[in-house]
């Protein structure tokens, strides 16, 4: 009997043979496809312990392969125990195949695992640079164990903006960089990524194409760098890919009308196919930051954002919520709905979707190869 993950092959293959015309004028097997789109999303959550309508809702999303993985954010850490009894309910899971469980754990301002359920706290980039590589190392050693311990799978981090702009309100004020020059970031990020693989975590580096000279906050709207952006920015996603550091890469919400053009998740073809994939010669996974940002909902509906930020070339897409109040709706189903919906009418072509397919599962099957066991 195939195994869901192989039947979901055939049906992409199919897809692409019968040619985007067939798949156009109609869906044959809509819920095929859907689950075709599924590892393409991560999905955030409401709620703080396993009994919550929110979090039961992720897990059978999961377990529908209508997403990926889910993002654990601070608004879903409770208690201790309520944080392992969840996430040991998503390892447990009747999935096709491991989810990504996901965390920003940076240390400093961005840390969701630390005294608040007494756990260790880990420095900022800023204060780790101030000190050794060698220290660093043992830093993040600590923080990847934490993490491991807690069955944690991913960690949206480090971040490699260059902290040109120190007045920055999401990264140098926030004391998120190690430094403005790319020796430096390169260097401590090298500490961050290898002890995290040691314990089997996935990284990714952000913010592309760089976040660092900004004078606004990508979470409160469109930051826009047009004046202030350099090519130094790329020296670090350049030096981390020679060293076979750079698994997934996450795209900022950053503008540059002359560099490449609007919003880097929403412009079809610039800042990922262009700048990523063509001038870098990168061939990862691409996701995109949480798409539930004021930058994107401000502009479009999140049905439309997401199929935009496909379309733009993006392989994972983060979506944490639907609108500002909203935390009734199915995150989940409705971004794999809409993604289904262009599939199916030929606005998302197959080809990307095969590409993107494919990348997610060679980024998946080295985790699995190279993971510690964990009980």
């Amino acid at each position: 009997m195939l195994r869901r993950s192989g039947i979901l092959s055939l049906v992409l293959a199919s897809l692409i043979l019968s040619g985007q015309a067939g798949v156009a004028a109609e869906c044959r097997n809509r819920p095929a496809t859907a689950r075709l789109v599924g590892p393409m999303i991560m999905a955030g959550f409401f709620g703080t312990k396993p009994s919550d309508a929110g979090f039961q809702q992720v897990v059978a999303d999961l377990e529908e392969g209508l997403i990926g993985g889910v993002v654990i954010l601070g608004r879903n850490v409770g208690t201790r125990d309520d944080l392992v009894a969840m996430i040991e309910r998503i390892r447990s899971c009747k999935c096709a195949a491991p989810p990504f469980i996901a965390i920003d754990d940076e240390g400093g301002t961005v840390e969701r695992l630390g005294p608040n359920i007494g756990l260790a706290a880990t420095p900022s980039a800023a204060e780790i640079a101030r000190g050794s590589v060698a220290a660093a190392r043992e830093t993040y050693t600590a923080l990847a164990a934490k993490l491991a311990a807690l069955h944690i799978t991913m960690n949206l981090a480090p971040v490699v903006d260059l902290n040109t702009n120190p007045a920055n309100p999401i990264i140098g004020q926030r004391q998120r960089s190690y430094g403005s020059d790319a020796d430096t970031v390169v260097r401590y990020a090298t500490a961050f990524i290898q002890a995290h693989r040691k314990q089997g975590i996935l990284t990714v580096l952000k913010h592309f194409p760089g976040h660092g000279s900004s004078t606004a906050d990508s979470h409160a709207g469109i930051a826009d760098v047009t004046a202030t952006w350099s090519p130094a920015e790329l020296k670090p996603y350049r030096r981390l890919m020679r060293k076979g550091l750079a698994g997934a890469i996450m795209v900022g919400h950053l503008a540059n009308t002359s560099r490449w053009g609007g919003v880097a998740t929403q412009s079809e073809g610039h800042a990922i196919d262009r700048l990523l994939r063509r001038e870098l010669g990168y061939d990862g996974v691409v996701m995109t930051d949480d798409l539930a940002m004021k930058a994107i909902l401000d502009a479009k509906p999140p049905a439309a954002a997401a199929v935009d930020a496909v379309k733009a070339g993006a392989d994972i897409i983060m979506f944490t919520k639907l609108g500002e109040e909203d935390q009734t709706s199915n995150i989940g189903r409705e971004i794999n709905g809409a993604l289904t919906d262009a599939v199916c009418s030929g606005g998302i072509k197959t080809g990307a979707l095969q590409r993107s397919v494919a990348r997610i599962r060679k980024w998946r099957s080295g985790w699995a190869q190279h993971s510690p066991r964990k009980s």
